[in-house]
């Protein structure tokens, strides 16, 4: 498997749980979601957006890539000052956002070239401090950094008796021998 297929999986793998979490919270009030629990993020509303919040400066230090044009549309969504920010209080508000920005990720991935993958992206955190990395290897991160706060998320909605069900990414993988039962 190259890289950007895998790259590819992730992005669907994205889409697809962050769907489901949408799913599962659609069907309860969204003030369950607020409640501090200790998480790093405070609850799962605070883990939420500091995903998106990740998302969006992801996509901010990408667009300028010369890849990544696919993701300018990121920059008409509200922009966050920190990782902390709250930028959504509603799943309402925070679901069509959530939606798009998987889509632009699997949209971004699967347009991208092994190429591509290879080329450096230079960029400023938060904290000022610059860095040069293979943007393939960026790619991979942003995935794992969303695998990472979903399991914190799937956690804290199975400590409130709300379960997911199956989070592997291996339910993506496609059988080589679709006759094996």
């Amino acid at each position: 498997m190259t890289h950007k297929t895998h790259l590819g999986l992730m992005a669907r793998y994205n889409q697809w749980m962050n769907a489901r979490l949408l799913e599962l919270m659609a069907a309860h009030p969204d003030a369950d979601f607020h409640a501090d629990t200790g998480a790093f993020f405070g609850s799962v509303w605070g883990t939420l957006n500091h995903l998106i919040v990740a998302d969006l400066i992801w996509m901010g230090r990408l667009s300028g890539h010369t890849s990544g044009s696919a993701l300018s549309a990121a920059k008409t969504l509200p922009q966050p000052k920190g990782l902390n920010d709250a930028l959504y209080s509603e799943l309402s508000a925070f679901a069509p956002v959530r939606r798009e920005l998987d889509h632009l990720w699997l949209s971004y991935s699967e347009g991208l070239s092994d190429a591509d993958l290879e080329t450096p992206v230079t960029y400023r955190r938060v904290n000022g401090d610059a860095h040069t990395k293979p943007l393939g290897l960026v790619l991979s991160h942003v995935f794992n950094h969303q695998t990472h706060h979903r399991g914190q998320i799937t956690t804290l909605l199975s400590q409130m008796g709300l379960d997911i069900g199956v989070t592997d990414v291996l339910v993506l993988v496609p059988e080589l021998d679709p006759d094996i039962k």
